[in-house]
């Protein structure tokens, strides 16, 4: 005989009152027929290879004590409709297992293995009630289905979304990296398009570079970047600006004849920045800066020596 619960309808209302009735009646079956439940479900998951790596890390007790945890979770959801609980281990542990790498298709596996076991303790527990087992394996589907693998999808889902944007940010770092070439000197080679996000966080860069080596000078290389309009030139001085309130000057290479032709052509005032056509040339140019700087430092001499630019 099926106990009189008082259902709780204060959490999340993931099922009307009938399918919560039916899972309750679900929860006797499963209860009674646990164990063999449970065993058709291990044996579904050592049979998939990242399932069956994963547990065999796993102490023995740890499991036991998992399972144990997810049993009285699940009773408390199915009979009494607390379902807060087991929504948040399902959401933990899927963050967790798509960390790992197990692959989303390993909890279809073992979801379907259990369900048809399930299944068939229902048919033998209610063969003579056809409308009841329909309404408690539509509970069955949704809980499995609607439930629990949906919300280990979105898990898995915000999980690949945070582990690309992490790569967005290594490959962002990689395309602009700030290399000390000595005490004081820094090199920053630029490749690709620099567009306005790009702009900011060369800039932010090369700002932590200067602080973490105390650079004086910086030699920025333009080398690579395939056109430069006025919008570049634009965050080029915006950068060399911001690198010079932290006490570093900048020297810029590599703009190429035709970027060269087309800033003059389009009136881009570069008087501000310190330029030299080739990354030698440029080196060349911080050294002398660098020595300068130094020399400076050690006689106490002014700032008339050198470009305007520099002033």
């Amino acid at each position: 005989m099926t106990e009189n619960r008082q259902v709780d309808l204060s959490g999340p209302q993931l099922f009307t009152r009938q399918e919560q009735e039916a899972l309750g009646l679900l929860w006797e079956v499963y209860e009674r027929h646990y164990d063999e439940i449970m065993a058709v479900t291990m044996a579904a998951a050592n049979s998939d290879p990242a399932l069956k790596q994963i547990m065999s890390q796993m102490r023995p007790d740890q499991m036991e004590a998992d399972q144990l945890k997810s049993r009285r979770q699940t009773e408390s959801a199915m009979r009494d409709g607390k379902w807060q609980p087991i929504l948040d281990d399902i959401r933990e542990q899927g963050g967790h297992y798509a960390q790992m790498g197990l692959p989303f298709q390993s909890w279809f596996l073992i979801v379907t293995a259990a369900q048809k076991i399930i299944i068939e303790k229902l048919f033998e527990a209610y063969a003579g009630d056809a409308a009841r087992l329909q309404v408690i394996v539509l509970a069955l589907n949704k809980w499995f289905f609607d439930v629990t693998l949906a919300r280990i999808g979105e898990t898995y889902l915000a999980t690949r979304e945070h582990v690309i944007r992490q790569q967005q940010e290594a490959i962002k770092e990689l395309s602009t990296p700030v290399l000390p070439l000595r005490a004081g000197l820094l090199l920053l080679p630029v490749i690709g398009v620099i567009d306005s996000q790009r702009a900011r966080q060369l800039t932010e860069q090369l700002l932590d570079g200067i602080r973490t080596h105390r650079a004086k000078v910086v030699v920025i290389d333009l080398t690579g970047v395939p056109a430069v309009d006025s919008a570049v030139a634009n965050h080029l001085l915006q950068t060399v600006r911001a690198a010079k309130l932290l006490g570093a000057s900048a020297v810029v290479t590599g703009i190429s004849t035709e970027n060269a032709q087309t800033l003059t052509r389009i009136g881009v005032d570069l008087s501000g920045l310190v330029t030299t056509s080739d990354l030698q040339s440029g080196v060349d140019e911080a050294e002398w800066l660098l020595e300068f700087f130094r020399g400076r430092h050690q006689t106490g001499r002014d700032e008339r020596q050198l470009p305007v630019a520099e002033r």
